[in-house]
């Protein structure tokens, strides 16, 4: 009888260990949602290029849209576009274009220079439900959720 209850224990332990390791591997759909970065519209916050602050400017922000057909937003003056792909917390952002106005002053040209220039480096990405901050060879690029505008 002895043999029996200690068989019976082993299973249960056996059983517990498996169904433990069957839900870590579910993982949370909370974090999953949290590390998707095209879950939500971003607005730049800070960036730097090859060392140089990217120029934020309240009166032209810089904005970042993932669409199913791409990515998008303004770039401080212009709308941009391009296709974007995302591996395994890798990302990267290729065929990239934009409207072609100039604006003033000089510095918001500055601001979407550097930024498309840093938006093309771009390799790996960490997101959260509130940041995305995208880094590459010399930039990093840090984002906040977009604050939606009401009428």
């Amino acid at each position: 009888m002895a043999r029996s209850v200690q068989r019976t224990m082993r299973r249960a332990l056996v059983l517990i260990s498996v169904l433990g390791l069957t839900l870590a591997a579910c993982g949370d759909p909370a974090e999953e949602a949290a590390s998707d970065p095209t879950a939500n519209d971003w607005a730049l916050e800070s960036g730097t290029l090859n060392g140089e602050a990217v120029p934020v400017l309240d009166d032209h922000p810089i904005t970042l849209v993932f669409t199913e057909d791409g990515v998008g937003g303004t770039s401080a003056c212009n709308s941009y576009f391009g296709s974007y792909d995302i591996t395994s917390g890798e990302i990267t952002f290729s065929d990239l274009g934009q409207t072609m106005m100039a604006c003033e002053p000089e510095e918001v040209m500055e601001s979407e220079a550097k930024y498309l220039e840093a938006l093309a480096l771009v390799e790996t990405f960490s997101a959260t439900d509130d940041t995305l901050t995208l880094t590459g060879d010399g930039a990093e690029l840090v984002f906040a959720v977009e604050a939606s505008v009401e009428s």
